[in-house]
């Protein structure tokens, strides 16, 4: 027994002796690995020229290609995949602006029944044009400002015309026509629809015109006895509706030339006294109006 307690306590100092060695730790140095994530950055289309984009199919297992031209740069890309999507470039509707000169011939059915010459004018107009749905397809209207010459003065002491005879004023006065002249001013708006090809635009459009004749009557100065002592000057306007077609050719890049014909339709005639809108009245007197005109036209 006494052996056994002997051996046991040899074990126990022992174990506690070896357990108080000091041991070196073994430090392991790693090479320390910095991973950086890759940003890629898109930029707009809209925000690069890009001249053209030419898309070439590989051969014999070579990668698919493409060639962009950027500012007069040729750069060729390799691809993985024939699955390219480009993005649809929408076209702004633009807005034209301008003006033109007008040198135009006109006849009058008014006037034609006297062998009447056919009347020149000239004048100047503005317009604006707007792109509809696509490039080459536009909308416009503008105003335009004619001048037509005299060619002829109607006398009905010379002639008869449809004009002649009584007319009576809306004070219920009465006058007698005398004479009415072919020269007159005309304001005018078409509205017109454009389609380009190449250097001509071809376009067709519907105006609406007022031009103002010169009218003498013979009328009472209100003098008694009361009778037709006095000439009378009224102002005969006309409004015509009707329908053009035109053709221009792009000369430069803000000039182009234009042939423009016309033809509109007046159902009646008012006479306004320039002195007393009271002395006013209407005629219904039906005639058309067709005209041939040269433009010289600029774009802004």
């Amino acid at each position: 027994m006494l052996q056994n307690k002997i051996l046991l306590f040899f074990l126990v100092f022992s174990t506690f002796i070896f357990s108080q060695e000091k041991k070196v730790d073994t430090v392991y140095v790693y090479e320390e690995v910095i991973i950086h994530d890759t940003i890629y950055i898109e930029k707009p289309l809209d925000k690069i020229k890009l001249e053209n984009v030419i898309f070439t199919k590989g051969e014999n297992n070579e990668k698919d290609k493409l060639e962009i031209t950027q500012n007069g740069k040729k750069i060729q890309i390799s691809v993985d995949s024939t699955n390219i999507i480009f993005p649809k470039i929408k076209h702004k509707k633009k807005w034209f602006l301008g003006g033109k000169f007008i040198f135009g011939i006109a006849n009058n059915s008014l006037f034609k029944e006297f062998n009447a010459p056919n009347t020149i004018g000239f004048g100047l107009g503005i317009w604006t044009r707007k792109q509809l749905f696509i490039p080459n397809f536009s909308i416009g209207f503008g105003f335009d400002e004619l001048y037509w010459l005299s060619s002829f003065s109607l006398d009905t002491s010379q002639k008869n015309s449809t004009l002649n005879g009584y007319y009576f004023t809306e004070n219920n006065k009465p006058i007698l026509f005398l004479s009415i002249e072919n020269k007159h001013s005309q304001f005018q708006i078409p509205i017109q629809l454009y389609y380009k090809i190449k250097k001509f635009t071809p376009s067709i459009g519907m105006f609406v015109s007022v031009s103002d004749y010169k009218a003498t009557f013979k009328g009472s100065s209100g003098s008694l006895p009361l009778t037709l002592d006095e000439s009378k000057v009224y102002k005969a306007q006309a409004l015509q509706i009707g329908y053009l077609a035109e053709l221009q050719y792009e000369l430069t890049k803000h000039i182009s030339a234009g042939i423009n014909f016309s033809s509109g339709k007046t159902n009646d005639l008012v006479f306004v006294n320039k002195n007393d809108n009271n002395q006013s009245f209407k005629t219904q007197n039906t005639f058309t109006e067709n005209r041939w005109s040269l433009q010289l036209i600029y774009k802004l």
